[in-house]
């Protein structure tokens, strides 16, 4: 407190005069307390005293008359309890002597208003200079009320990207004279810090109700742009599309994922009425549910599990599941609406269905048996091959280890559970086509050539798999081969003593005919002489019967 006159409204610019600046007036000089010493001032009485009241005082004015007046002054603190300086109210004598105590118990509330005042505030006379500012707006800014005051303009402390330009505030509510609530703003505080406020602007009037300045409060929402900031991240980093509608279903607000979704800017869609994007199925739903809300049933919600259909920019049905909510908020009621994509997971299914009928009929169609078990030993699938080679159904064998271990003993299986665990028999996990006996339903035992492998996922064991052909066609086939190998050399055998005979018949034959010719030439010669042409006879009867036996032969 230095003693000098920092403000005063406009019937102290009557009495006093117009263009001084702040702090060129001395208290003591313009506003002297009757019969007080030269020393004396009515400012150093209500600093010491904490308020005076109706004190006696002669006011020189700007003309350099003096006027007799009282004045009423209350000593204005800080927080900290450190004096700022004094509210004065100068009178006419004679009038403030019969003024009621309580004007003075009004001054005293207007000043504890102004300093206990919640919101950050400051005021302006008619050229935007800052006359009055609160502590919690010397916090926000970083300015202090000495270096302000009647110094600087609000653009100066402020340094919005709106601050002289025709979107100020101030300049608005004043030329319009009408308040101004809730615009949001970006000030730059004195350290360059980037303060995101809400701005309230009203103007001031004197008693004639001529505008001599303006008021305005400024709230910090920091937390609240921080929060908003953190709610749209987490909308937009989902692959969900959300959209939030009010009750006359148009759209108050959207996520990126859901602008993609209907192939529209998000500054384009916000505004717009919901029927312009949504299926007319949904639009009934989200109106009968903005109805159903009300003081009663603030909240509402419901979810379908129906899948909808949204043609987006590429004119391709897309399908989604929506989820849906209304509610209250204030006295609004509005609805959410949440979109979850089932495109590509609808496609994925129908890839993984048909992929699944193929292998589906692959196996089924398989004339192989294929085996399939899980860790414990209960049978999964039980394909036809293994029905045909094994004379057990399907359903006789899944669900059933009792029957798999009639045809596949728990020996064979260790053993071959071993084997695939080994490295002898193939890969480790695997094992390579081997020979096994398994028995029918009917106790015929069937040889087949097996195979196996175990079935994990990552380190972990599901089952195991096993893949079996039915040997008794191919070891009849290779018994029938052998036979037919046998019978052939058999036949071979004979065909060459076949051969071995007519060689033989051919050399024999020949000396045959000699012995018959020389036998007969002999008989024609002796055939007088009996005891010769008997003999000779003989010898021709035996060559013929040789000859005879020779033919037979081949």
């Amino acid at each position: 407190m230095d003693g000098r006159l920092r403000h005063w409204n406009a019937a102290g610019e009557l009495l006093l005069g117009r263009g001084h600046e702040s702090g060129a007036v001395l208290a003591a000089e313009a506003i002297r307390l009757i019969g007080a010493d030269k020393g004396g001032s009515w400012a150093v009485m209500c600093a010491q005293e904490g308020s005076i009241h109706q004190v006696p005082v002669t006011v020189r004015t700007h003309l350099g008359a003096e006027r007799a007046m009282t004045i009423t002054a209350n000593l204005v603190k800080d927080s900290a309890d450190v004096p700022l300086g004094c509210v004065a109210i100068l009178r006419d004598a004679p009038q403030d002597l019969f003024s009621p105590p309580q004007i003075h118990e009004q001054l005293a509330m207007l000043t504890s208003i102004l300093e206990n005042f919640p919101t950050p505030f400051f005021t302006v006379d008619a050229n935007l200079i800052i006359t009055h500012m609160n502590q919690l707006m010397e916090r926000l800014t970083g300015y202090s009320r000495d270096e302000v005051v009647n110094r600087m303009t609000c653009s100066s402390v402020l340094s919005t990207a709106q601050c002289s330009t025709c979107d100020c505030l101030l300049k608005q509510a004043m030329e319009t004279r009408q308040p101004i609530s809730g615009v949001r703003r970006s000030i730059v505080a004195r350290d360059g810090k980037e303060i995101p406020v809400v701005i309230n602007a009203s103007l001031l009037t004197d008693a004639q109700g001529n505008v001599i300045g303006g008021f305005e409060a400024v709230r910090d929402i920091t937390p609240i742009v921080e929060a908003e900031q953190k709610i749209s991240l987490l909308t937009n980093m989902t692959q969900e599309g959300i959209m939030m509608v009010d009750e006359d279903l148009r759209v108050i607000f959207v996520n990126t994922p859901m602008s993609e979704i209907l192939g529209k800017d998000r500054e384009h869609l916000l505004g717009t009425e919901a029927a312009a994007c949504l299926p007319e199925q949904l639009l009934a739903m989200l109106n009968d549910m903005l109805q159903r809300v009300d003081q009663e049933h603030p909240e509402q919600l419901r979810f379908c599990s129906t899948i909808s259909s949204i043609s987006g920019p590429t004119q391709r049905r897309r399908a989604f599941e929506t989820c849906m909510a209304a509610a209250l908020i204030g006295n609004r009621p509005l609805a959410c609406l949440y979109f979850r994509d089932l495109s590509q997971r609808i496609e994925i299914e129908d890839q993984l269905r048909k992929a699944n009928s193929f292998l589906e009929n692959i196996i089924r169609s398989s004339v192989d048996g294929i085996v399939v078990v899980d860790t414990q030993g209960n049978v999964l699938m039980f394909n036809e091959g293994a029905e045909n080679i094994l004379g057990y159904r399907a359903e006789d064998v899944i669900g059933h280890p009792e029957a798999f271990r009639q045809f596949y003993n728990p020996e064979l299986a260790r053993e071959i559970m071993q084997r695939m665990r080994s490295d002898q028999y193939g890969p480790p996990g695997k094992l390579n086509t081997t020979r096994v006996t398994f028995v029918r339903q009917d106790g015929e035992e069937v040889p087949v050539n097996f195979s196996a492998a175990i079935i994990t996922e990552g380190e972990r064991e599901l089952g195991s798999v096993g893949i079996f052909s039915d040997m008794r066609e191919q070891l009849r086939i290779r018994r029938e081969l052998e036979q037919a190998r046998i019978q052939l050399m058999q036949s071979e055998k004979i065909a060459s003593l076949g051969r071995l005979a007519a060689g033989v018949a051919h050399e024999i034959n020949n000396p045959l005919a000699g012995i018959l010719i020389y036998a007969d030439m002999l008989m024609k010669e002796l055939g007088d002489q009996p005891q010769w042409s008997q003999d000779l006879q003989e010898i021709i009867d035996q060559t013929l019967r040789c000859k005879q036996i020779v033919t037979r032969l081949l």
